[in-house]
């Protein structure tokens, strides 16, 4: 059974070589590579060329902005595959070994599932390990049931990297419209029509390496005015292809997405209760001004603590208001006394707490997980 990995590149020379080698390097043996490359400026093209089994398709760049740019990037490489089993990878990531082989595997198991997706391993533009998961998926079983069950659609698809696809359901799926929903890239769009036409199975092995490098379009999220237009988007599209499949729109609001989330329903209150009251200072944070840091403030506002704010390194939220309260730098607390904080980001928390911990701060004395034990 053939398996097609059609790779998107636009001026990712830096990383190609790493991602070309790592789909030749795999251990399932049957595989095409098809690369289209969108009217790269940098040497992409030089390096494509020292790769002989590969196909490349090389067009002047599509100019409709990068998420129309990156549909149509995969849906030209789709049409000149052949594989059983699609998969598809962004230029600046790689995969694990076994990736493919697993995959395939899965699929084999569940003829039911036309699309496979999971977690992926952070590094950093040097391929250091940042030991973080991305991006949090909940466990569902079945995604349209679960979307109208609680009209969320937040945290239940993963990224591009980290899909996989049957040929028939893409078949049906492209060509995906030209629209104006500017936030919606390629893999949330297929995954939203998957999630109301057919069978998704998530998997948790983390089978392909996510490279943190800045200009991702994913890392553009952290920013909270984007991330507010990112979920207006969402749910927009999600409507959209509601509409053209016969079933009902669903209604976005904060409290109804914050109250959704992965993070919501894991926050132990009575747990940061006794955390809180076994302290005498009143100097209380949460550190993360982001989804997982509201969700653990929401879920504890009524308990009458006197949070002082947030904590967060990403310097586009510092000084920023976030549900009225506002976010420090942590360089900006180390120097202060009585400080106790509860860490909401779910996969980075040993990072957090080592950051802490170099900085004099005692586990379970100054900061502790907000979330229940598993």
């Amino acid at each position: 059974m053939i398996a097609s990995v059609l790779i998107n590149n636009y001026n990712y020379a830096t990383y190609l070589t790493e991602c070309i080698q790592s789909v030749l390097d795999q251990s399932y043996s049957d595989i095409e590579i098809i690369v289209y490359d969108d009217g790269s400026t940098d040497n992409s093209l030089e390096i494509l060329s020292k790769f002989k089994n590969i196909k490349v398709i090389s067009n002047s760049n599509y100019g409709k902005g990068h998420n129309l740019n990156q549909i149509n990037a995969v849906y030209q490489a789709f049409k000149e595959s052949k594989g059983e089993f699609i998969f598809l990878l962004d230029s600046d990531d790689y995969f694990k070994k076994e990736k493919v082989e697993k995959v395939i595997s899965f699929f084999k198991e569940h003829p039911n599932i036309d699309v496979i997706q999971h977690p992926l391993e952070e590094v950093d533009k040097d391929s250091n390990l940042l030991h973080t998961v991305v991006p949090v998926l909940k466990k569902v079983q079945n995604y349209k049931e679960y979307i109208y069950e609680t009209e969320s659609i937040y945290h239940l698809f993963s990224m591009t990297s980290a899909l996989a696809f049957r040929r028939e359901y893409l078949k049906k799926a492209f060509p995906l419209d030209e629209d104006d929903f500017s936030y919606m890239c390629v893999d949330t769009r297929l995954m939203i029509v998957a999630a109301l036409q057919t069978n998704i199975l998530t998997i948790e092995d983390t089978l392909t390496y996510y490279r943190k490098h800045g200009s991702n379009a994913w890392g553009k999220l952290g920013d909270l005015n984007n991330h507010e237009d990112y979920l207006q988007d969402l749910y927009g599209f999600f409507n959209k292809i509601a509409k053209e499949n016969g079933n009902r729109p669903i209604s976005y609001s904060y409290n109804k997405y914050i109250e959704n989330t992965y993070f919501y329903n894991l926050v132990d209150s009575k747990k940061c209760m006794r955390f809180i009251q076994n302290q005498h200072a009143r100097r209380y944070y949460i550190w993360g001004a982001g989804e997982a840091g509201q969700s653990v403030y929401h879920a504890l506002k009524d308990k009458g603590l006197n949070f002082l704010g947030f904590i967060d390194s990403d310097e586009r939220k510092q000084n920023c208001l976030v549900m009225d309260k506002e976010v420090f730098s942590p360089a900006s607390l180390y120097d202060k006394d009585n400080i106790y904080i509860l860490i909401s980001p779910f996969h980075a928390y040993e990072t957090i707490a080592t950051i802490l911990k170099n900085q004099n701060y005692i586990e379970n004395e100054h900061f502790i997980s907000p979330y229940m034990e598993d």
